[in-house]
């Protein structure tokens, strides 16, 4: 089990091939106090949510101000989450819970574009579908036969949906391995955060659990949700349909973390900003970090 944000790192570092390509460029990281500095070179800003937004159910202090700021400016902005328990309209009461004021196609989670794809390429025929997702937030599909955790079906299933890590734990995760050894099967990972940070700690998200699958299985695994090329690629199509083209050089990803937001970001040839007080880096070294990575951000600042 990973429990903290330097395991997670450590086991980012263990999957090179399992993560997109970083092209190493030669530039500095340019150290900021607001995200505003940059509204003269920016044009559309795609913010990660915990993290950058809000930790667990606290907006970080700040963040509402600056989003409304930008606003204000009226340059294009989208959240970019891997939160793939909940639908968009769900995301957009939480948000607006947290007094931020985002309209609901201004919101792309990986839920969506995994979803989308999904669709696209299964068809539903007799197919068992085994989600990990919490009670509250099934049916996950519309047309197919859905079984949970909890039911004797669910180990049997076709293929498996994993958008949470609640109600998951080391003894289903070795009884799924155990099962998908014997018959392995298409897993669609609608998560590929290993953590997400909380007021307290960390929790466990689906990324934990499928990243780390032995090299036989995660051969099955349909990646999603950042550091993953679709959901960039879906968010871009969307901006671009809405406000025009626009210059990669003047987009930027804003994220806590490197293995996900920046190497995304950067991977897409967008330019990126790393927030360190609050999320996967508050209370470490991010410089030593950002070193033992190689991914280096174009900016960094404490909180946007």
């Amino acid at each position: 089990m990973i429990d903290n944000p330097k395991e997670a790192f450590d086991a980012y570092l263990m999957m090179p091939e399992r993560m997109p390509s970083y092209p190493h460029q030669s530039h500095e990281c340019r150290h900021i106090e607001q995200i505003c500095e940059l509204v003269e070179s920016i044009d559309l800003f795609l913010f990660d949510g915990y993290g950058v937004l809000n930790v667990g159910t606290s907006a970080i202090p700040g963040a509402v101000e600056q989003i409304s700021r930008l606003q204000h400016l009226n340059k294009a902005i989208y959240v970019l989450t891997n939160a793939a328990t909940q639908d968009m309209p769900a995301l957009q009461n939480k948000y607006e819970q947290l007094g931020f004021n985002f309209k609901l196609s201004q919101i792309v989670n990986s839920r969506e574009v995994m979803l989308r794809d999904f669709y696209a390429q299964v068809t539903p025929a007799d197919l068992t579908i085994g989600v990990m997702v919490p009670e509250p937030f099934r049916p996950v599909t519309s047309s197919f036969h859905e079984v949970y955790p909890n039911d004797p079906k669910f180990w049997q299933a076709d293929l498996f949906l994993f958008l949470s890590g609640q109600g998951w734990n080391e003894s289903l995760q070795t009884r799924w391995i155990e099962e998908l050894e014997r018959r392995p099967r298409p897993i669609w990972l609608g998560n590929a955060d290993l953590i997400a940070p909380l007021e307290q700690g960390v929790s466990h998200e689906p990324g934990s659990y499928t990243l780390t699958l032995p090299s036989s299985l995660f051969s099955w695994v349909h990646c999603y949700g950042k550091p993953y090329a679709p959901i960039f690629e879906y968010a871009l199509a969307k901006a671009f349909d809405e406000h025009g083209p626009i210059a990669r050089n003047r987009i930027l990803m804003v994220g806590d973390t490197l293995h996900t937001d920046i190497l995304g970001g950067a991977s897409m040839g967008i330019k990126t900003a790393l927030v360190t007080g609050s999320g996967f880096l508050r209370g470490l070294d991010a410089d030593a970090y950002i070193k033992a990575a190689g991914i280096v951000p174009d900016y960094q600042l404490k909180a946007i």
